[in-house]
């Protein structure tokens, strides 16, 4: 049974190394095995994919597919979400405002001096 709170300090399980240079992530493995010639056809599993995608979504008349394609197409709307302001409208920062927070930063910023260039002497 696994504990709560993850590893530990010195865990053996720790893979210190990381994934080996050159691994490729399973996407990756998927888009790959995707664009290869399906056994014995004269298309990609990709395309044999997509069009089992769109047999479920048009000939099957699966709603959640025919969904999902849209989603995909044209991207989902805008959501709307109001999480901080409880409903009521939340104002922009007025010009005396965005003055006082740049003047207080500037006023705290650490100050340079020039660094002198050798040989030349401006003349």
């Amino acid at each position: 049974m696994a504990t709560s709170g993850g590893f530990k300090k010195d865990d053996p399980r720790i893979n210190r190394e990381g994934r080996p240079e050159g691994t490729k992530n399973f996407t990756t493995k998927v888009r790959e095995a995707l664009e290869t010639i399906a056994e014995g056809k004269d298309y990609t599993y990709e395309a044999a994919f997509i069009k089992s995608i769109l047999k479920k979504a048009i000939v099957d008349g699966d709603a959640s597919t025919q969904r999902l394609i849209w989603n995909y197409l044209d991207g989902l709307p805008a959501q709307k979400m109001d999480i901080t302001s409880l409903g009521e409208q939340i104002y922009g920062w007025n010009d005396y405002q965005k003055n006082n927070i740049r003047s207080e930063i500037l006023d705290k910023a650490p100050t340079r001096k020039p660094k002198k260039v050798e040989g030349n002497s401006g003349s």
